[in-house]
């Protein structure tokens, strides 16, 4: 009997044991569950103002940068300012194909455009691929040299771009001789018609790159024509300096791929020169 009271209390004591541990082990589920669930509120309270915070600096960086673009100019502004700093000059192509209807433009291969492209009447115009100051006076076409034809046309005024073809193989100060033999003959037929030269265009860099006509050669005829107009009172036409681009050369925009010869429209600017030269 004493062992069987012996072993009651001690299963008492077991069980009193197993209650306390499993209540211990309640009491640290509910704390761990309370420590958990307080750490996932301070998480939320972390991404509800994260944010706010992204958007505030956010909107103070739009804002940053929509002064940085209204304080800088449009860039079609800049383009303008940089032309005029550089100071190109301006550039027209306006002009009142009547006002030529009495006037003979004598070239070689470049002036044919003018009647090609339907600028001018062909009748306007004495040109020939090939032809220069040297062999000009006496070259015929359709019959006539440019003198006969500047007889019988008598023209107001006579419109002259010649040397291209000479650039390769003739001086400059030779062609300027040339040029001016070839208007002591025109006004002795044509006494009543103002003469007008016309520069030289330039050449592409590419094309001067050849090294047969060259800015350079350019440059020299043109600068030996415009004091033959000087000293002869003849009216100077510069369009080369219209034609240039950024580095001194033939501008792609206006020069045909060869370099040397014009696009359509580059036409209109040479009749522009040419008229306001003399207005």
């Amino acid at each position: 009997m004493a062992k069987k009271k012996k072993i009651s209390g001690l299963s008492i004591s077991i069980v009193a044991l197993n209650i306390v541990i499993v209540g211990i082990i309640i009491l640290l589920i509910v704390l761990i569950y309370l420590h958990i669930k307080d750490d996932a509120g301070n998480q939320r309270g972390e991404v509800t103002t994260a944010p706010e915070i992204t958007a505030g600096e956010t909107n103070i960086t739009d804002k940053t940068q929509s002064t940085e673009a209204q304080s800088e100019p449009p860039a079609t502004d800049a383009s303008t300012e940089a032309e005029t700093e550089a100071g190109d000059p301006v550039i027209s192509d306006t002009y009142d194909p009547a006002f030529f209807q009495n006037d003979l433009f004598i070239g070689d291969s470049i002036s044919t455009g003018l009647y090609l492209y339907s600028f001018l009447d062909k009748n306007n115009v004495f040109a020939e691929v090939g032809l220069n100051p040297e062999s000009a006076a006496t070259k015929e076409i359709d019959g006539v040299t440019c003198i006969q034809k500047a007889q019988t046309m008598n023209p107001k005024r006579i419109y002259i771009m010649l040397g291209s073809n000479g650039l390769a193989f003739l001086d400059a100060g030779h062609m300027a001789t040339k040029m001016a033999e070839l208007i002591e003959k025109l006004e002795t037929a044509c006494p009543t018609a103002k003469i007008c030269i016309i520069s030289l265009p330039p050449v592409t860099k590419a094309h001067d790159a050849e090294g047969n006509e060259t800015m350079a050669k350019v440059n020299d005829y043109n600068n030996a024509v415009k004091s033959l107009c000087t000293q002869g009172g003849y009216t100077y036409v510069d369009i080369c300096s219209l034609l240039l681009d950024g580095d001194g050369y033939f501008s792609e925009k206006y020069a045909e791929e060869d370099g040397l010869h014009f696009k359509g429209n580059t036409y209109k600017i040479l009749l522009s020169a040419a008229q306001k030269a003399v207005q």
